[in-house]
């Protein structure tokens, strides 16, 4: 899992880059209290989408099942995303 840094939220999780089931658009998503960002700007406030699917808000689809999935690195670089990532996480 590619990750932009640590959540403001928990302050104990990652902040990975997740795919949405659309297979479209990219979410910040804390891998501890599921904290849900729109954008890598993380200084506002969260959303924490309903347990346990965890509704993507752009499509709706489930953000913990296939097709969704962690960003790949050549996922993030089409999407323009690589200046966010500050490191890797198993």
């Amino acid at each position: 899992m590619y990750y932009i840094g640590f959540c403001p939220s928990c302050e104990q999780g990652t902040l990975g880059i997740r795919i949405c089931s659309s297979l479209q658009d990219l979410v910040i998503l804390c891998d501890e209290c599921d904290a849900l960002w729109l954008t890598p700007e993380t200084s506002v406030s969260p959303h924490f989408p309903q347990q346990p699917a965890l509704p993507c808000p752009a499509c709706e689809g489930n953000l913990t099942a296939p097709p969704a999935h962690w960003a790949e690195l050549g996922e993030l670089f089409e999407r323009g995303w690589l200046a966010y990532i500050k490191g890797e996480a198993d």
